[in-house]
């Protein structure tokens, strides 16, 4: 069963609010009544979370090369099947089945323009996700 966006919208606000958890200069003090509390209610927000959409979006995304389509799709505001092709150096069907496997989670949308069809990122989400993971480029190993 799939939350509504307003339900996942809720649910992040809880996880995202500036008091959900303590910074690391903050940390809990165990030993404090409001702090235990305070640790309470946050597990209390934690177990009515699902999270399912953002599991969803993480599973896509799982793939490096669904990973690169959506950092270029990104990255250029769109494009074509073509392009992704030789871009990635993959063939065609690979990028679609790859394509396919995107669109069917919400990750990505498509319109036609003239005679092609043209990807871009939908999901505000994930565009988010991958502006943050930009930001912060693995090390090679």
């Amino acid at each position: 069963m799939e939350a509504s966006p307003s339900a996942l919208q809720s649910e992040r606000q809880i996880v995202t609010s500036s008091d959900a958890s303590p910074r690391s200069d903050q940390r809990a003090d165990p030993d404090n009544v409001a702090d235990r509390t305070r640790q309470k209610e946050i597990m209390a927000q934690i177990k009515q979370l699902e999270f399912s959409r953002e599991a969803e979006i993480f599973k896509a995304l799982g793939h490096p090369i669904r990973l690169k389509i959506v950092y270029g799709l990104l990255k250029l505001g769109g494009c074509n099947v073509k392009n992704m092709q030789e871009c990635l150096g993959l063939h065609q069907a690979t990028v679609s089945q790859h394509l396919i496997h995107l669109k069917n989670r919400g990750i990505i949308t498509s319109s036609r323009q003239g005679l092609e069809m043209v990807y871009r990122v939908a999901d505000e989400w994930t565009t988010a996700l991958i502006d943050n993971i930009s930001k912060y480029p693995a090390a090679d190993d």
